[in-house]
């Protein structure tokens, strides 16, 4: 231990001596290990930890497969015949992921727009979520009764009901009708919802027969000792004894099941392993150019351990000390990293992207602490080998003859060189896929959705269901608030919609059309909104053929008719007139009419291809559920005008956050947005450690050969030819390095193929413009060391040597 200590204070007085190289030693280190550590904290919460479930390990992801897609939904009643059937799952649960959101009165007299969903029995205990208050869904919750029941989610419980352990037995008001509260959720329901109100699903009521309306995700529980292929056995069994009961519905159709954890975690794993050894590539980058100081370190302190040796010290004792200032200064690293670690997390819970789960829960705990020690420490102890390697050769009396600027070896130069060469690949392989990423990023935000976003406002608006039974009291409604809306200043159009575009909202409608022959099960879908007739104006999607909805189709008891987009049109009635063709909605008695076509945009996500859509009028089907206006006028004037004219017309009714389209559409794309501005971030840090390194090395040969520079100028060599050698010897690098990197690029930007959007992994434009790029870098790296070699001045050169 007094060994240890001496070492220690020798090492903090060796890095006090050398303040230039501490500081960049450990700011190199702390960008590497604090941008590593950053990311293992992202890494141990989402994919590491346990998901917030009890026994996570045995839930079962159920989804409907069908002749169209593994990707399902299950119907009510086909919910219960597998519930019924099961044997071996502990239980099957059912949740509808449409969330709901309807208006409500809970602590106090203002309504409010709140999320609510439906849920089976023992759901909460099948998920192993707590209740901290009262108790789950019960069987006899199923049936519909009146007063209903519901559970609280955590956090509207202590927003509204601030945290009141008595609230068991109140009653709300939820869409018009009254609840009785029966339990609160120790947590809100992570990664699958979220709800913050939950109903039971009236199974065993309303939705008994219902098995042609597939709308229910379900989540099985194994048995003990029952592994997936078992209880897959159990799930076909009932399937196909589903389709011969009902074979014009169930024929082709059954339970695809996976683990809950790839479902809910599987979907992000790819950027976030991407993102991590992105920071991984700059540990690496970051480490080289350290080797190369540290190389060049203990090159000059060659004479220091030659004295020291005849003098008595032992080679284990110097390469003990050796080690011991490399893990100090590692940890000295790590521990500003740390720091840097700390603000990026913080940065990230405050501006990361929607798309990552469990994103509220990234922290610095202590697994994530324990990393950057460890790394911390590998650091040290990698950065030790060469220095180490070097007191165990022999030499060291030498060493005291030699001149301290030729104690450097060919072998030495050769490593240093090696070490920038092997940067300056990696570097360009970062820099390369980061070109790829921002490229892609760039190309996605540049496509046309179809409709124009500049001063478009949504509002969400769920009726009272109860309230508005009668279809022509919702007509009513939304004409006259559609009226009311229309007069304010400076509005050009307004309408509603079920659906709105860059939600990634459900919404596939199936149908077949007439006079086609389809086998059981199968049909034809489209996605599919409820629309007033001001919608599609209010979004500027142009009408190709036909004409738009008017007063005619706003009456439930006239014909149905639909407005159907351009895929829509080519794909179903390739070569035919369209307008008048008419289509039946599965189970559906009463045919929809198409009398108009309009242009195609982007439904789900910029990414996707155009889709086939069809528009019905909302007096057809439910109400609308977004209001959608069109005006010069600000979001701050908007907030404050429509709240207004909705409470003029109802005031039980309430509308949910005001937002913009170009706030929408820009929420669709902040999963890539942030994989490209962090791997561009990690890749311009790249750039800057690569050129620092070159010039390092470039420096430091320059300076072992200022006597060789001097004697060449005596001779008559003129400042414009050591330029050229000094460019000429860094360039040689430079150029081994990108070779390297296209190479390795080439290779590893296959992994990219998953993230990108209408860009090559081999895309020839990044693979040209960027070792340009990194080439001009490495090139004014190198004009600067050797800008000064040019000015060495002969005789000041000789008569120092």
């Amino acid at each position: 231990m007094t060994e240890i200590v001496q070492d220690v204070r020798y090492a903090l007085r060796q890095l006090r001596k050398n303040p230039g190289f501490t500081i960049v030693a450990v700011l190199t280190l702390a960008l590497g290990i604090g941008a590593n550590t950053a990311i293992f904290s992202v890494i141990e919460t989402v994919m590491l930890n346990p998901l917030p479930f009890r026994s996570a390990g045995k839930l079962i992801w159920l989804s409907g497969k069908m002749p169209q897609s593994d990707e399902g939904y299950v119907s009510p009643a086909d919910f219960l015949d597998y519930r019924t059937a099961n044997r071996r799952f502990e239980q099957i649960v059912a949740y509808s992921p449409f969330d709901q959101a309807g208006p409500s009165s809970l602590s106090g007299d203002k309504p409010e727009q709140v999320i609510a969903n439906l849920a089976s029995a023992n759901f909460f205990d099948t998920l192993g979520v707590p209740v901290l208050l009262g108790r789950d869904f019960q069987d006899s919750d199923e049936q519909v009764k009146s007063p209903q029941v519901a559970i609280l989610g955590h956090g509207i419980w202590k927003r509204d009901f601030g945290s009141d352990r008595n609230v068991i037995g109140r009653t709300i008001r939820l869409d018009g009708e009254t609840l009785q509260i029966v339990g609160v959720l120790s947590d809100d329901v992570p990664l699958l919802s979220e709800a913050e109100i939950w109903r039971p699903m009236p199974v065993l009521g309303a939705f008994m027969h219902l098995r042609d309306e597939h709308s229910l995700k379900l989540i099985g529980r194994l048995n003990s000792g029952v592994s997936m292929q078992q209880a897959q056995s159990n799930l076909d069994a009932t399937a196909a004894q589903l389709a011969r009961e009902y074979p014009d519905i169930d024929t082709g159709w059954s339970i695809r099941q996976r683990p809950i954890g790839e479902v809910l975690i599987g979907p992000i794993r790819p950027a976030l392993l991407l993102i991590w050894a992105a920071a991984g590539l700059l540990l690496l980058i970051a480490c080289a150019n350290m080797a190369n100081l540290v190389l060049t370190r203990s090159v000059r302190r060659q004479r220091e351990f030659a004295v020291r040796t005849v003098l008595g010290a032992t080679r284990r004792r110097l390469a003990w000390q050796t080690l011991t200032e490399l893990t100090v200064l590692g940890l000295a690293g790590g521990a500003l990293g740390a720091l840097i670690a700390g603000c990026a997390i913080y940065a990230l819970r405050l501006f990361g992207p929607s798309g990552v789960p469990r994103l509220h829960e990234i922290h610095l705990d202590l697994p994530v602490l324990a990393f950057a020690l460890g790394l911390s420490v590998l650091t040290g102890a990698v950065l030790a080998i060469f220095p180490t390697l070097q007191v165990f050769r022999a030499g060291f009396t030498e060493r005291l003859k030699e001149s301290v600027r030729v104690s450097g070896s060919v072998s030495h130069s050769r490593l240093r060189g090696a070490l920038v060469i092997g940067e300056i690949a990696m570097s360009l392989s970062l820099l390369i896929g980061a070109g790829l990423l921002i490229r892609s990023f760039w190309l996605l935000i540049h496509v046309n959705p179809g409709f124009q976003t500049e001063h478009v406002f949504t509002a969400g608006l769920t009726l009272n269901s109860s309230a508005y039974k009668d279809p022509q009291r919702r007509v009513r409604f939304w004409q006259e608030l559609e009226q009311r809306i229309a007069g304010l200043p400076g509005v050009e159009a307004v309408g509603a919609t079920s659906q709105l575009p860059m939600t990634d909202q459900p919404g596939d409608e199936p149908f077949r059309i007439p006079g086609r022959v389809y086998a059981p099960s199968e049909f034809d879908d489209a996605y599919f909104s409820q629309v007033t007739p001001g919608y599609l104006a209010a979004m500027r999607v142009p009408l190709l053929t036909g004409r738009w909805f008017d007063v005619r189709d706003m009456n439930p008891d006239s014909p149905r008719t639909v407005l159907v987009n351009e895929v829509f049109a080519k794909r179903f009635f390739p070569g035919q007139n369209v307008l008048g063709q008419r289509f039946l909605g599965v189970g559906e008695s009463q045919p929809r009419e198409i009398v108009g076509v309009v242009g195609n945009f982007k439904r789900a996500t910029l990414k996707e291809s155009l889709q086939p859509e069809m528009y019905c009028a909302y007096a057809d089907f439910g109400p609308p559920q977004f209001l959608v206006v069109r005006a010069r006028a600000s979001t701050s004037s908007m907030a404050a005008a429509l709240p207004q004219i909705l409470g003029a017309i109802d005031k039980e009714e309430s509308l949910s956050a005001i937002r913009s389209m170009d706030e929408i559409v820009e929420s669709s794309v902040s999963q890539p947005r942030f994989l490209s501005l962090l791997v561009g971030t990690f890749a311009a840090l790249a750039l800057l450690l690569a050129g620092i390194g070159l010039y390092g090395v470039m420096a430091y040969s320059v300076s072992q050969r200022t006597s060789e520079i001097g004697i060449r100028m005596a001779l008559g060599a003129k400042r414009k030819d050591v330029l050229a050698m000094v460019v000429l010897q860094g360039m040689k690098l430079a150029i081994a390095g990108i070779a390297v990197g296209l190479t390795s690029s080439f290779l590893l930007t296959r992994l990219l193929s998953g993230v990108l959007y209408q860009v090559k992994p081999a895309d020839p434009l990044t693979f040209v413009l960027v070792p340009i790029g990194l080439a001009g870098v490495a090139m004014l790296a190198n004009y600067i060391p050797a800008r000064r070699a040019a000015k060495v001045d002969p005789m000041v050169a000789l008569r120092c040597e």
